[in-house]
């Protein structure tokens, strides 16, 4: 993203995600220095050659949806479609997203297990 304009930055981004990208063009007339910034992160975060892109794409689209971001889940959602990743394994991410968010009910009530238990 070296030497791109905003504009550009921003094609590149709807380019990705098969839409536009509403908060990035909102946040860019705000602080154009700030989407520079978040697209620098995200490249750092992906840059890694330990996990492949996929599954990158995938435990971000759980991360969102466990997160309660519709509108990352959304764009996660649209990009992975858009590079071939399958309807299938995207429900069975999500499956346990879901698995994995509601084990942490039993996790985070664990003082009171014990307080019920101890009655």
């Amino acid at each position: 993203m070296n030497k791109m304009n905003i504009e550009q930055l921003l094609q590149a981004m709807s380019n990705e995600f098969g839409g536009e990208p509403e908060t990035m063009k909102i946040l860019s007339q705000l602080n154009e220095q700030a989407v520079f910034e978040h697209a620098a992160n995200k490249n750092f975060a992906m840059a890694g050659e330990q996990v492949p892109a996929k599954y990158k794409l995938l435990i971000s689209l759980a991360v969102s949806a466990a997160l309660g971001s519709e509108r990352c889940t959304k764009t996660y959602t649209q990009v992975a479609l858009n590079k071939g990743i399958t309807r299938e394994e995207l429900m069975e991410t999500l499956l346990v997203t879901r698995f994995v968010k509601a084990t942490t009910v039993f996790s985070d009530a664990t003082p009171a297990l014990k307080i019920i238990l101890e009655k």
